[in-house]
């Protein structure tokens, strides 16, 4: 058996210089020739980083959120987008052809993320599930330490590949197991016991996360950069949403979210203002149309 042995990468800095690294491995992603390694068997990829006061203070910012429980914010992403770039050169997966479709949180620790603490995070790729003859899920979890070793956090993601040649989806020594098919209409909107309240979505969110959070791909933080991928506007990053939806129920509860399971059913566009649909363990975002946008649940406490 082959030995998984860490690889180690130093969590860039969201300046200028990892701004132009992102783009040119954007950019250069889009003229290469792809070798798909879809069944691949990866070592964890791990990233250190640093929670200090200024860092929290511009996530709570960013986030609007002020309260005293603590929330399950994914502060690692700056590490976790960096590694997952790492896997995804390593699989040969280009940034024009994947979107983010589902993320599943767990708080383990009670106390949640603590400033002046170092941290690590353990990016794991899980492999590849069939979605349709030219598509495939693939499938990350993170797994954050603190510096004792201790669990803090788990994030699982599920990225959509789209685009694949029929013959090398089938070729694939992949999970064939039917996949779950997600709403694509709201269930919540005419529950007269449902709670219902504004997520407004600046013009820049899509950018203030990704200084942020090192997600600086085009697709969300510039108009135009979208359209070069065929999209009519930009729209904010997924983990970027999910962690507006955990300040606005940790907010709206006065309490913790502990656990989290999202779908991201449709982009959700800057500037926009969605109505965000709660019960007391589901919930959904929809436009002003009153098309899903992102759907799921949660537990809180």
């Amino acid at each position: 058996m082959t030995s998984r042995k860490t690889k180690w990468f130093d969590t860039p800095s969201s300046g200028f210089g990892y701004a132009s690294r992102f783009y040119l491995k954007v950019f250069q992603s889009l003229q290469q020739e792809e070798s798909l390694a879809l069944d691949a068997n990866l070592p964890p990829m791990k990233t250190s980083w640093f929670l200090d006061e200024d860092k929290y203070q511009s996530w709570m910012d960013l986030v609007d959120y002020d309260g005293g429980a603590p929330q399950a914010f994914t502060f690692s992403a700056p590490a976790g987008v960096w590694a997952l770039m790492q896997v995804l050169k390593e699989i040969g997966i280009s940034f024009s052809r994947i979107m983010h479709m589902s993320s599943r949180l767990l708080m383990l620790n009670k106390e949640g993320f603590s400033q002046n603490q170092h941290y690590s995070t353990y990016v794991h790729y899980l492999g590849a599930t069939p979605h349709s003859k030219r598509a495939v899920l693939i499938r990350f979890q993170s797994v954050v330490k603190d510096i004792t070793g201790r669990d803090i956090m788990t994030l699982e993601d599920e990225l959509y590949v789209a685009g694949l040649d029929e013959e090398f989806v089938k070729s694939l020594a992949i999970d064939t197991q039917a996949q779950k098919r997600r709403p694509s209409k709201s269930q919540l909107m005419n529950n007269a016991m449902a709670d219902r309240m504004e997520l407004p979505i600046a013009k820049s969110m899509g950018q203030k996360y990704g200084k942020l959070s090192g997600d600086l791909n085009p697709l969300h933080i510039s108009s135009i950069g979208a359209r070069l991928f065929g999209h009519k506007t930009s729209f904010v990053q997924g983990l970027c949403t999910l962690n507006l939806i955990i300040a606005a129920l940790g907010k709206h509860w006065k309490g913790s979210i502990r656990s989290m399971e999202i779908n991201f059913i449709r982009p959700v566009a800057q500037p926009s203002t969605p109505i965000l649909i709660c019960t007391l363990d589901q919930f959904e975002l929809v436009d002003k149309d009153g098309n899903l946008l992102v759907s799921g649940h949660y537990i809180y406490g």
